[in-house]
């Protein structure tokens, strides 16, 4: 709706221009020059920018070359082989702009020839300016209104021609899915629609299909199961179920993934079901876990011949010692056997706790310690093992070094024999297990350094704390401790 501001101009009549500041152009169209330019005058002074032209064709002309035309005033009678109403038709086939037409003629027959026109009135010439200039506020908001209305039904004409669009689109996918759809009444879980590859999967047709409750195509014995899950799917709005075995027409299982969720229709709440055939994936897992069972067993049986083997070398290596003559021969078996013993002791615990790839470090350390207390009767082991976890290659490297250790200690810590203590503790941090070993014997030499020692024995240790990425410190005061930091 136009709102117009009222102006007083010099001779003190009343002049109209919109708000918004911009003037109306108004193209007048009348083959009489004088009347022309007095109705020109009386326009202008009204606060219009009118274009006076006395043919059809200038006014033809005027439309073509780019002006901003906002109305035409059309005399219906110019006295040319086109009137104004033959005109107006040229004009408005490349132009929407409002056309009001002037005429003396009052008579039913020049009326009528502006009916199958787009115009906006018909006035009588002499109504004076009041009467014309409120006609032409109305057809511009005829015309304003007009506008309106197009774009409104061009953009409900554009709404519509989308939702077909989606419509066509969804029922595509729904009818050419590889999963079948059920869609459900939120209500009472009756099926409304269903899609081509569920009826392929189980046999009904689509009549047989709506009639039926979501539960009436479950397994027999899930039925009071779906109607639960039904009512927690009202509930959340959402539910997943990994398998639930429906029933097809001639009351084979088929195993499904079923999807289900609640959403919005013209505000009702309607379910989607979406459903997969899961036997050829059941059928491939079960495939999968018979393959990794086999191999579990072939594993474990790989660990128990390993156990075996090296119970059979550790045997044959004491049988050996016990054999032999020479006091060094004898006890350089016996150091090979505590040695071989340590990765026997591993294997045997993998076989017992059934795992492959993991021990508990201080069961492992324990078992080690105690095959070694028959090598001194004079020396007490005292332990303190937090529960820890470690992969079995990290446990055997660390259970070797272990036995290095209290090997070295033995024999050299406790000279002539004589008594001693040795405190071994195994514990966590955050990011490291520390392993301490601690005796009160003699002593490290003042010069030791574990870079230059000839020990084969250290220089093992030394090699195996590289090897896990540990930092080893020696501390000798009152005897001996050893601190190794192993990163987790």
């Amino acid at each position: 709706m136009l709102t117009n501001l009222i102006t007083i101009n010099l001779e003190g009549k009343r002049t109209y221009k919109e708000t918004n500041g911009k003037q109306k152009t108004i193209l007048f169209v009348e083959d009489e020059g004088i009347i022309g330019l007095a109705q020109t005058m009386k326009l202008k002074e009204y606060g219009y920018k009118v274009i006076h032209v006395l043919k059809g064709q200038k006014a033809i002309d005027a439309c073509n070359n780019g002006n901003a035309i906002d109305l035409i005033l059309m005399d219906i009678n110019l006295n040319e082989e086109l009137d104004g109403t033959d005109i107006a038709k040229i004009i408005l086939e490349d132009h929407d702009i409002p056309i009001l037409f002037l005429s003396s003629h009052t008579e039913r027959e020049f009326v009528n020839k502006t009916e199958d026109i787009t115009s906006y009135g018909y006035i009588v010439k002499d109504s004076g300016i009041t009467v014309l200039d409120t006609s032409i506020k109305m057809a511009f908001r005829l015309h304003d209104a007009n506008l309106k209305l197009i774009n409104q039904s061009l953009l409900v004409e554009n709404q519509k021609n989308n939702l077909e669009i989606y419509e066509k689109r969804y029922r595509r996918l729904f009818e050419a899915a590889k999963d079948g759809i059920i869609i459900l009444n939120a209500d009472n879980a009756m099926i409304t629609d269903v899609n081509p590859f569920l009826i392929t999967m189980l046999g009904y047709t689509k009549e047989q299909f709506l009639n039926k409750h979501i539960w009436d195509i479950s397994a027999k014995e899930n039925i009071e199961e779906s109607k639960i899950l039904f009512r927690e799917l009202q509930d959340k709005g959402y539910v997943r179920y990994e398998d639930l075995p429906l029933e097809s027409i001639d009351g084979k299982l088929v195993h499904v993934e079923f999807v289900s969720n609640v959403y919005l229709v013209d505000n009702r709440k309607v379910i989607q079901c979406n459903i997969r055939d899961i036997t050829a994936r059941n059928v491939q897992q079960k495939i999968l876990s018979d393959e990794a069972e086999k191999k579990d067993e072939l594993l474990k049986e790989i660990q128990h011949r390993t156990k075996n083997s090296f119970q059979m070398i550790t045997s044959l290596l004491q049988l050996r010692a016990d054999m032999a003559k020479s006091h060094e021969i004898k006890n350089t078996l016996s150091d090979l056997t505590i040695r071989v013993k340590s990765i026997s002791d591993l294997y045997s615990l993998l076989y017992e706790t059934d795992s492959f790839y993991e021990v508990q470090l201080n069961t492992y350390c324990n078992k080690l310690i105690s095959s070694m207390l028959n090598l001194s009767k004079n020396i007490v082991i005292n332990e303190y093992f937090e529960e820890i976890t470690a992969p079995a290659e990290k446990a055997a490297t660390i259970g070797m070094i272990l036995v290095e250790l209290l090997s070295n200690i033995i024999k050299y810590a406790f000279p002539n024999s004589q008594a001693g203590i040795i405190h071994i503790e195994i514990k966590k941090t955050n990011s490291q297990i520390i392993l301490v070993v601690q005796d009160n014997g003699v002593g490290l030499p003042k010069d030791f350094n574990i870079d230059r020692i000839k020990s084969t024995g250290l220089q093992l240790v030394n090699m195996m704390v590289s090897q896990l990425d540990a930092k080893i410190k020696f501390i000798s005061e009152t005897g001996l401790k050893i601190i190794i930091e192993i990163p987790k």
